[in-house]
């Protein structure tokens, strides 16, 4: 295998985990707050954090805080992620492979 061939199974590795691509799913249309995401996946908080830190750190997500307009919230800071031009490089590539 090449560099780029290895480079490309950790990366497609790190993107396909069934709660990260799900994650990437949710977050192709829309921002969202990691409170919306863990309730739209019915998955604990912390699992969800873990994850978006995961597919931050490969460069697949980006995040921005923006303060809250919601009741609740309203006022407080709230970090909001959406993917980046990588996930789509990604997953083109692996499709052109198989």
């Amino acid at each position: 295998m090449t560099k780029i061939e290895d480079e490309l199974l950790r990366e497609v590795h790190v993107l396909l985990h069934p709660i990260r691509f799900r994650i990437v799913e949710l977050l192709d249309d829309e921002q969202l707050h990691i409170k919306e995401i863990s309730d739209m996946l019915g998955e604990d908080r912390r699992l969800v954090s873990y994850h978006l830190l995961t597919l931050e750190e490969h460069g697949f997500l980006d995040s921005r805080y923006e303060i809250s307009e919601r009741p609740k919230s309203k006022g407080k800071a709230m970090r909001k992620y959406h993917t980046t031009s990588k996930v789509r490089e990604v997953l083109s590539e692996l499709k052109r492979r198989i």
